[in-house]
């Protein structure tokens, strides 16, 4: 029997904390790094957090709001901290906005919006944080390969470990739809996905073909909505800005007959809801048609009936100003 129930989000915020002690409220709850008073600002620190278990796996997302952005706080994993609460785990960070500020005795760098990096909590590091939002997966160590440790400080920002922040991403908008039984095949998805892109060899990449597929179909439903109105979309524009090849992106939507029919069924749904909504302002259906990349208008009618069995002129809304016209 599956289990449907939701996972377990547990939240926190500074939100509960009186203004003044929002800061150490904010330091108090984390029990990974110690926090430096650096915090300098009339303004509340208001930030928030929330983390799910999936499996072995910890999902996080910190976000904190401030419209000044010159100011930082740091946090710091120290030797005693963890010799204290020995966590062996690698936290893999994709840097949403703001920015960190990275620093041990082997390396120093900062980390932009956009940047997916990894630490390796056994090891000492410093973050300066600035106001902005991270997604993060905490992973235990015995799960991957034995030199990922290698990767501590560094930013995946190619081939395989690109794709890896776009899944955190779906993974992390995914939260709310998840059940107790989809956590095994997630969390195994997930960590398979992790050592392709840690080690991309022919064996792991295999293995992580399908959670690779899908953060790729997501990559390009996500490019299509941003530019489905552009006259312009076809598989050579998304080829060139999404990086993949023809033969690649065929792959991805050869089950729904190739990208421009997925194209094409996501401007009809668009014109659908257009034509369903109440209120809109008076306009000819082949005008909506033609703003959204249909120019014949015996074809648009036809494929529109195809897929919602009924013409344009047949959607409720439409029967509905028709008859108010009639009145």
């Amino acid at each position: 029997m599956h289990d449907l129930s939701p996972l377990s989000v547990r939240r926190f915020s500074t939100d509960s904390a009186p203004v003044a002690e929002r800061f150490d409220a904010w330091a108090a709850y984390s029990t990974y790094c110690d926090f430096i008073a650096t915090y300098e600002s009339d303004l509340p620190f208001d930030a928030h957090r929330e983390f799910v278990r999936i499996g072995p796996l910890i999902l996080a997302n910190r976000t904190w709001e401030h419209p000044d952005q010159s100011i930082s706080y740091d946090a710091k994993r120290t030797p005693a901290r963890i010799r204290a609460d020995r966590r062996d785990f690698h936290s893999f960070t994709l840097q949403l906005s703001g920015t960190a500020g990275l620093r041990s005795d082997s390396f120093g760098n900062l980390k932009q919006p956009g940047e997916l990096y990894l630490l390796d909590f056994a090891y000492p590091f410093e973050r300066a944080l600035t106001p902005g939002s991270e997604i993060s997966l905490s992973v235990p160590r015995e799960l991957l390969p034995s030199d990922t440790e290698r990767w501590h400080g560094q930013s995946m920002t190619h081939g395989v470990g690109s794709l890896f922040g776009n899944y955190l991403s779906l993974l992390h908008g995914s939260i709310s739809r998840l059940t107790a039984s989809d956590i095994p095949h997630v969390a195994e998805a997930t960590i398979q996905l992790l050592i392709a892109s840690l080690q991309p060899e022919r064996e792991t990449l295999r293995a992580a073909d399908e959670p690779i597929r899908n953060v790729l179909v997501h990559r390009v439903q996500r490019y299509i909505d941003d530019h489905l109105l552009q006259p312009d979309l076809s598989p050579d524009r998304i080829c060139k800005d999404v990086g993949l090849s023809r033969a690649g992106l065929y792959r991805l939507f050869e089950n729904v007959g190739g990208v421009m029919r997925e194209v094409r069924r996501k401007r009809l749904y668009r014109v659908h809801q257009v034509l369903s909504s109440a209120g809109r302002p008076k306009e000819r259906i082949s005008e909506i048609a033609w703003r959204h990349g249909f120019t014949d208008e015996k074809y648009f009618s036809r494929i529109f009936k195809a897929e919602f069995g009924y013409t344009p002129r047949e959607t409720p809304e439409q029967q509905q100003q028709s008859h108010e016209t009639d009145d």
